[in-house]
């Protein structure tokens, strides 16, 4: 399975939680969710309020029951993304 996070920040530079996607297809062509992150990525915005769970991630996400962990590894995936793509990368 691959997972996306869709966040939006705010003027004020609150991230916003907008939606988890399953992004493999029916047929499983895109296991790694890549081609759906491409799809994403020629939205007007190009993407830049999307990214990718990593499989190692994944795994802790989902052996998490703890509300607060898993806020935590979701925090950190969107963090790190959107400092990577407001340092231009």
């Amino acid at each position: 399975m691959a997972l996306a996070i869709e966040y939006d920040v705010t003027p004020d530079g609150e991230i916003e939680l907008v939606a988890l996607i399953n992004a493999v297809e029916e047929d499983d062509d895109d296991p790694d969710g890549e081609a759906w992150l491409a799809w994403r990525r020629s939205h007007e915005d190009e993407g830049i309020g999307s990214v990718l769970v990593p499989p190692q991630e994944l795994a802790r996400m989902e052996a998490t029951e703890d509300p607060a962990e898993l806020r935590a590894i979701v925090e950190r995936l969107v963090l790190a993304d959107r400092q990577v793509k407001e340092a231009g990368g």
